[in-house]
């Protein structure tokens, strides 16, 4: 009894005067509120309690007693968790699912202990405020519930049928978003295990979305299932080289996900970086720029999808010629933030997008003078130190590495230093860049061979380089090289930095007369 009478002193009388309402039978008042009210005199011993309830002769080991007392005692839990879960604001789709779940575990619990009364409160109350986030686990067992209590318990045929489809409705729905689910996994398995081509993975993933589409367009409020279907829909698209689509399908998602209540930041963050992804890869900076403005008022400051958006950012100046813009972006990314937010490889990402752009200061097509950020020093020795992963992912990154180092000794006209790396560039190139994805790769690797071997004559090397520089602007090699993302600035930009920076005398010291353009 002493633990019954502590549960009551920090309960709410109002709530538990609720619950007992609502247990009541043809109008009566429940022997459950007997009880209680026996007990809230505070003056009676239990065995009082239970002879005025069962007569004389009851003891506190009667059966019916106990279930009775166990029964007050569901209630009385049911009345201070519904405070303490419910008192929370219900403001997003995180504060749904979360004290959705608390309830739900609840509930299971009281259904074990058979509180029919608090578990079809609990259920009424929980589902009349999660029901319209579409949160199907939380949605489909509730309504499960109630179907079943009103079949068993006090049917009600009326609210059995009202339940029962429900619970069929989101049933349904659960099975979709669990297809849906197995298919982005599944598409998230081929780009992590680079088994095919971008391409042939977009090509699966359209099968997917083809298979989905008409299901999911049956849920439309479903923001969790929305969300899943448009970023392998998005992804396909981008996979294909579909850029302007897959921007149009972002804004689409937008419109969805928007009409979904409390459809969660994350998924709207992803729809505005995938739109400024797409126009990196288009090159288009007009629309690069705006979606970048607009991207920003969506995600949150120094999180990881805004360090995600700065990189996009600084990559679209480097890949569309807007340099002065691709420094800004980077003189205002809080550094802390990356090594605070970031993995390790991440974060050298990170170095060699600076180092870049340090070439481009070297090479004079940026003037940190006129910019209003600033950027440390760069030193070519501690950059490498500082990319140790990226430097044995010899088919990735460590690519650019290569080619930085390589650029960085022509500006300096450190010729010794390129020519130490002449046999490790031919042999990188050879095993490791044959593939056509790599073709661009390969292309401008021989183009610095080609210069080494003309001894950094500019002429010499223009007329030695032509065929491979041909080959490397090819429409085929430019449709092959939409699949590599290392990239970062276009060889044809760094082609001309190499030249301008190559020796423009012959070997005897008498100037070479320059090829016209």
């Amino acid at each position: 009894m002493e633990d019954i009478q502590e549960l009551l002193d920090v309960a709410s009388s109002k709530k538990i005067g609720k619950l007992l309402k609502i247990s009541k039978a043809k109008g009566k008042q429940s022997m459950v509120a007997d009880l209680h009210a026996l007990i809230k005199k505070g003056n009676l011993e239990e065995e009082e309690i239970v002879e005025r309830l069962y007569g004389a002769g009851a003891t506190t080991s009667h059966a019916a007693y106990r279930a009775l007392k166990g029964r007050l005692r569901d209630l009385i839990t049911t009345a201070i968790m519904d405070d303490d879960v419910y008192s929370a604001n219900y403001r997003n789709y995180d504060e749904a699912q979360v004290n959705g779940y608390r309830q739900l575990n609840l509930i299971s619990l009281l259904l074990t202990r058979r509180a029919w009364q608090s578990v079809k409160y609990l259920a009424h109350l929980t589902l009349r405020r999660v029901q319209d986030y579409e949160i199907l686990p939380i949605n489909s067992r509730l309504t499960s519930i109630l179907a079943s209590l009103y079949l068993g318990v006090g049917f009600d045929d009326k609210r059995f049928s009202k339940y029962q489809e429900l619970a069929d409705y989101y049933a349904r729905a659960e099975w979709i978003l669990n297809k849906v689910t197995s298919r982005y996994r599944e598409m998230r398995r081929m780009i992590y295990t680079h088994k095919l081509l971008p391409n042939e993975i977009g090509a699966k993933v359209s099968e997917f979305v083809a298979e989905c589409e008409p299901e999911v367009r049956e849920y439309p409020k479903v923001s969790a299932m929305q969300a899943m279907f448009y970023m392998m829909k998005v992804h396909s698209l981008t996979l294909l080289g579909n850029y302007l689509e897959a921007i149009h399908t972002a804004n689409e998602a937008e419109i969805v996900l928007r009409n979904c209540k409390g459809a969660g930041n994350q998924s709207l963050s992803l729809m505005a970086l995938t739109r400024v992804e797409c126009s990196v890869k288009l090159k288009d900076f007009k629309e690069g720029y705006l979606q970048v403005k607009r991207a920003k008022a969506m995600i949150a400051e120094n999180s990881i999808n805004d360090l995600k958006l700065s990189e996009y950012a600084i990559t679209l100046g480097l890949q569309t010629g807007h340099y002065d813009y691709a420094y800004e972006q980077l003189a205002q990314v809080d550094r802390s933030a990356l090594k605070r937010l970031l993995k390790q490889q991440h974060v050298e990402y990170w170095f060699i997008l600076e180092a870049y752009i340090n070439i481009l200061i070297l090479s004079g097509m940026i003037d940190p003078d006129k910019m209003q950020g600033q950027l440390p020093d760069f030193k070519l020795s501690k950059f490498v130190n500082n990319v140790p992963s990226y430097s044995k992912d010899k088919q990735g990154m460590n690519i650019q590495i290569l080619i930085l180092q390589v650029i960085y000794f022509i500006i300096q006209q450190q010729y010794t230093k390129v020519m130490d790396r002449t046999d490790a560039l031919s042999r990188y190139g050879s095993r490791y860049l044959m593939n056509n994805e790599n073709l661009r790769n390969n292309c401008f690797f021989k183009l610095l061979l080609t210069a080494n071997k003309c001894e950094f004559h500019r002429a010499a090397t223009v007329r030695k380089s032509s065929k491979t520089y041909q080959k490397m602007v090819s429409p085929e090699a430019k449709k092959l090289g939409r699949a590599n993302s290392t990239e970062m600035i276009r060889y044809e930009t760094l082609w001309e930095i190499v030249l301008q920076n190559l020796d423009n005398k012959a070997p005897d010291r008498r100037r070479m007369r320059m090829p016209s353009k």
